[in-house]
């Protein structure tokens, strides 16, 4: 039987996309739309890099079907890539990518040193408490 590749999973809301970042700690999410041709022309090169990255949980949200999700994060032009690392947005990019490309900001995605913002957020938390 053949292993079941990783595939983006469909985000329909903020609830759906709270739970996946709450278990996930490297998620990027793909805002697109079923008229929006280049992100027709992005999905496949999404799909395959999600096969091929199991460690990062893709996900894809369709703007006019997660309404709430795409206000909260104002989004105002798809596609567009938001990433979350440890429930923290690092980066949010617009724009359908070729494969290289997409390669590139995965691999620097994951380079990212998360220990100054995890020190914000705790001296942050501190200060309030």
């Amino acid at each position: 039987m053949e292993p079941v590749l990783n595939q983006p999973q469909q985000l329909d809301s903020q609830q759906a996309f709270n739970q996946v970042v709450a278990a996930h700690a490297f998620v990027v999410v793909a805002f697109t739309a079923d008229w929006c041709e280049p992100c027709q022309a992005f999905a496949p090169v999404l799909a395959e890099a999600a096969a091929h990255t199991p460690n990062i949980l893709f996900a894809s949200a369709d703007v006019d079907v997660a309404t709430d999700l795409a206000a909260n994060f104002q989004v105002k032009q798809v596609p567009a890539l938001m990433v979350v690392r440890e429930r923290v947005v690092i980066d949010m990019v617009t724009g359908a990518m070729q494969a290289r490309e997409l390669n590139h900001h995965l691999q620097m995605w994951a380079a990212l040193d998360l220990t100054a913002i995890e020190a914000h957020f705790s001296k942050t938390a501190d200060a309030a408490a």
